[in-house]
């Protein structure tokens, strides 16, 4: 293996590392802050009928929730996403082209597919609670950045189910 290729290997093994770690630390503030919500219902209800971002704070509560459960499931899918991605780092130095990791590409894009379905909801209640004019409301949604990546991991795990045919094909003939 080139002396470059195992540099960007390297590399992008730290960096899926520190996504998995600030992903997890950001799932674990979501679940925080949904147990503080809790709590502190009647401070943050005062607050945000003086805000300029939130509509009607007597009504956002199972709104407020509703989002933090839809937004901790896309961190959760992120989580997956991001291990499945380790693991196909990880086959990289050796043989990638294996039925592991087409599936692997395939759990990937049904997993970027599950998140696009997360931020239909997850938009619709943004905008139910916040002001039309705050950065707020403009969250969630499908985007073409998720459609493009849920057809790349579909069409990479149809190449690398592929190569590991050819792969077994080339050894049983050898």
């Amino acid at each position: 293996m080139p002396k470059t290729h195992s540099t960007l290997l390297g590399v992008t093994r730290g960096l899926l590392w520190l996504m998995l770690a600030l992903v997890a630390v950001l799932f674990l503030f979501v679940i925080g802050v949904g147990a503080a919500l809790i709590v502190i219902w009647p401070e943050i209800a005062a607050e945000a009928k003086n805000s300029q971002v939130f509509l009607d704070a007597d009504a956002m509560r199972p709104q407020l929730f509703a989002l933090l459960g839809f937004f901790a499931a896309v961190l959760a899918a992120a989580l997956y996403i991001l291990r499945k991605l380790q693991a196909l780092v990880a086959s990289a130095a050796g043989d990638p082209f294996i039925p592991a990791n087409a599936d692997r590409l395939r759990h990937i894009g049904w997993a970027l597919v599950a998140v696009q379905l997360l931020a239909l909801p997850l938009g619709s209640i943004a905008r139910g609670i916040a002001v039309p004019t705050s950065q707020f409301a403009d969250m969630g949604g499908i985007n073409l950045n998720g459609i493009l990546s849920i057809l790349l991991a579909f069409v990479l795990a149809a190449v690398f189910e592929k190569g590991a045919a050819m792969r077994a094909d080339l050894e049983g003939t050898v």
